[in-house]
């Protein structure tokens, strides 16, 4: 069994933290069909509910794509490097000169017994807020937002009208925060992300994950989905210097 150091950890989060391992190390690398669930069950002394739990969240976490009928497979290995910078969607909009919109999907308290309260690391009697947002630029989908909110830390979201101003605006003025995490890779997207932004199935992705906390207490944490075709992320820097200046570029298709 890979997770044989006891822990305060749940077992689900702990057979997660082992398969990501196998991913970082290329044990199982790009392409590899994970193990079923009643293998994985085993290995780890589990149930399959627990492991299945573990699983759905890797995919959350763009680690491993399911294609139905066929199995789990590994994405990839993930890069990781310092970003700074990143605007807002609707400033990034009106800056290269389109006209912004947005559409509520979502918008409500989570259910205690939703996996998406794992997002903020939060109490399980805490109070989480969800909302997601499709983004769009003169009539295309540009971005699909997903953000869980500390209740505790911003009290009136759930008051806000974010078809109006974006939740990153409303959050800047009303909340503080010291700390925060940016992580951006290349995913594949699901069939209802790729519903929303209007792709199909051989589509990539680009996602950001970003988490921001008050001394040590979560506030946020937010994926941003963005379709291949109309986003890149360039980075310009001086070759002989570390400092790094990258940008988040938005536009419709062409």
């Amino acid at each position: 069994m890979d997770v044989a150091v006891s822990t305060d950890q749940p077992l689900y989060e702990q057979i997660k933290s082992a398969i990501d391992r196998r991913i970082e190390a290329e044990e199982w690398p790009a392409n590899f069909q994970v193990p079923s669930e009643e293998d994985l069950a085993g290995e780890f002394g589990a149930s399959p509910l627990t492991v299945r739990r573990a699983l759905r969240e890797l995919q959350a976490d763009g680690v491993l794509l399911r294609i139905q009928g066929r199995g789990t497979f590994v994405i990839g290995p993930r890069m990781q490097c310092a970003v700074f910078n990143l605007p807002d969607i609707s400033e990034e909009i009106a800056y290269s000169g389109g006209a912004h919109s947005c559409r509520v999907l979502h918008h409500a308290i989570l259910g205690r017994d939703s996996p998406g309260r794992h997002m903020l690391q939060l109490a399980p009697d805490d109070t989480v807020f969800h909302s997601r947002l499709l983004h769009l630029e003169d009539g295309t989908p540009i971005q699909l937002e997903d953000r869980y909110v500390n209740a505790a830390e911003a009290p009136a979201y759930l008051e806000q009208d974010f078809s109006r101003f974006t939740p990153h605006n409303w959050l800047l003025r009303e909340t503080t925060v010291t700390t925060v995490d940016n992580t951006i890779r290349a995913i594949r997207a699901d069939e209802e992300v790729r519903k929303h932004l209007q792709i199909d199935e051989n589509q990539p992705c680009l996602l950001l994950d970003r988490s921001t906390w008050r001394d040590g207490i979560p506030v946020t944490r937010s994926r941003f989905i963005y379709p291949g075709d109309r986003y890149r992320l360039r980075s310009t820097h001086e070759a002989r210097s570390n400092r790094i200046v990258p940008t988040l570029q938005g536009g419709k298709a062409r």
